[in-house]
């Protein structure tokens, strides 16, 4: 107590409610990230068991796993570790969590980007140029431990760099300690946190330049196929029809002339040049473009020998256009919550008084849209869910067992 008579608040009394009102301020970003927790575990352990166990061999599978490793590595360590974080903002209780919080997000967002620039690159040469080289078997999985390697090069200095440091800050009229988990007290004073984080970032930022314009590509030659294709469906069914009716119009000129009528008198339209790939970079899987499919069924039931393989090759078809599309989907995404998540993150960086000038409401908004980026470790199941038919069938296979 003072002279006066009144209870002096401690120092730690202090600590404890300036780290109350953030607590308090989060809770409901610390709820979703919980769940967003749940969700992701449970999600990417269904997805490498189906694609490790029963998923055809392929470059989509190989990619997919990596993705799925990355998504589950941050469910164990960088999101849980974020919780401890909102938890303890300004008593930040181990140095060594924050170490290890931070190592685990940088090495997953990192291999995250270089994984889905990667399958960019495959998906371009699959859709855009397939009569080139295309990424084999054996040079997917190097390749796949080559980002794992990359990845955690690129995160090895945060070991160094990042930890709980402490610092005064005013609350209440008065000057309390405070312990965060921000750069640690050796480079506290120093721009090297602020060099190495530039540089992590721009070697994302070229990752998503590479991305976007290699799918803006695919985008176009997808969009150019499903116009040739219509156009050719139109122009052969309308050339099939004439060619029917001119073959009845024989037909009964011959049976007006006493002739029997034979399956020759009436002929197919004949088979225009289509675009055909056989790529054997999946395990056996045909992936091709068939712009003039639409015709090709007319032909087929001229020709029912013919009909069993169009209809697998039209198959094969879609398969690669529903691979793409779930690419481009996850792809999109995490460009969307990445860019975001560093221009949040600079703010804060160039700006510490940010949160302290901000209300409850709206620190609330702000750590929200930062932790956004978390969705990309959880979206991958869903999107397989609802788009990969050969995932859904091995899931409905499981369930039913």
């Amino acid at each position: 107590m003072n002279v006066s008579g009144h209870r002096v608040v401690t120092n730690e009394e202090l600590l404890e409610r300036l780290n109350g009102e953030m607590r308090h301020a989060v809770a409901p970003v610390t709820v979703f990230v919980g769940v967003e927790i749940l969700l992701g575990f449970v999600g990417n352990l269904v997805v490498l068991g189906v694609f490790f166990f029963r998923y055809h061999h392929c470059n989509f599978r190989y990619f997919v796993l990596c993705l799925a490793v990355f998504d589950f590595i941050s469910t164990l360590t960088t999101m849980p570790g974020e919780i401890l974080t909102q938890q303890y903002w300004y008593k930040y209780p181990f140095p060594i969590v924050c170490k290890v919080k931070s190592f685990f997000n940088v090495f997953t967002v990192s291999g995250e980007a270089l994984c889905l620039c990667t399958i960019a690159v495959e998906r371009y040469r699959k859709v855009c140029a397939p009569f080139g080289w295309q990424i084999k078997h054996k040079y997917a999985l190097l390749w796949i431990v080559v980002i794992f390697v990359v990845a955690f090069v690129l995160a090895f200095p945060v070991f160094f760099l990042w930890g709980a440091t402490s610092h005064t800050k005013q609350y209440g009229g008065r000057y309390v300690t405070v312990t965060l988990c921000e750069k640690d007290a050796r480079f506290s004073e120093s721009n090297t946190p602020m060099a190495y984080v530039t540089t992590v970032e721009a070697i994302i930022a070229v990752c998503l330049v590479i991305m976007m314009c290699l799918y803006v590509f695919v985008a176009k030659k997808l969009i150019k196929l499903r116009k040739k294709a219509q156009y050719h469906c139109k122009s052969r069914s309308h050339s099939a029809l004439n060619m029917n009716e001119a073959g009845m119009v024989n037909n009964l000129i011959s049976l007006n002339n006493g002739d029997v009528p034979t399956v020759s008198n009436v002929r197919a339209p004949q088979i225009t040049q289509t675009i055909d790939t056989y790529d054997e970079t999946d395990g056996g899987e045909s992936e091709f473009y068939d712009v003039e499919s639409c015709q090709q069924d007319r032909v087929t039931s001229w020709n029912g020998i013919e009909r069993s393989s169009r209809r697998k090759r039209r198959e094969k078809a879609e398969r690669v256009r529903t691979k793409t599309v779930i690419m481009f989907i996850l792809t999109i995404v995490f460009m969307f919550t990445i860019i975001m998540y560093f221009t949040l993150l600079t703010m804060i960086t160039r700006s510490e008084d940010i949160l302290r000038t901000m209300t409850d409401s709206q620190k609330t908004v702000y750590f929200f849209f930062l932790r956004l980026v978390f969705i990309n470790h959880v979206i991958n199941p869903f999107v397989y869910g609802c788009l990969d038919p050969q995932f859904k069938r091995i899931l409905k296979s499981w369930c039913c067992k």
